[in-house]
């Protein structure tokens, strides 16, 4: 899962996250606790990273975890999106076993 053992994510993640921070260099590391609002996350880069992480990982982030607090580092931000690609991977899982049941499957609202 992750390609660098002295980091907690994969580096998709890194990278992404290095893109949108102008304060920071996108050839040093990235620091787990990095406060990122201080490296230059701002409203608009904040933004842009939780669309292209939308899109990389497949999932989508609920309003209720839509905060300062799963910004506000990279590891914040690694745990909330690492909770929504296990939930992802469940609804899909249940969605294909309903489905294979002959069960028409759940419409999201």
């Amino acid at each position: 899962m992750h390609s660098d053992p002295s980091t907690p994510w994969e580096r998709q993640f890194e990278e992404l996250v290095l893109g949108v921070l102008p304060r920071h260099s996108r050839h040093a590391p990235l620091d787990p606790a990095l406060d990122l609002k201080t490296a230059g996350l701002d409203s608009m880069a904040t933004v842009e990273l939780l669309v292209r992480l939308e899109e990389a990982y497949g999932v989508d982030f609920p309003d209720s975890v839509l905060s300062g607090e799963t910004f506000a580092t990279p590891a914040a931000l690694w745990r909330v999106l690492t909770a929504q690609r296990a939930t992802a991977t469940t609804t899909a899982t249940t969605t294909s076993a309903t489905a294979t049941a002959g069960e028409e499957p759940p419409c999201a609202s």
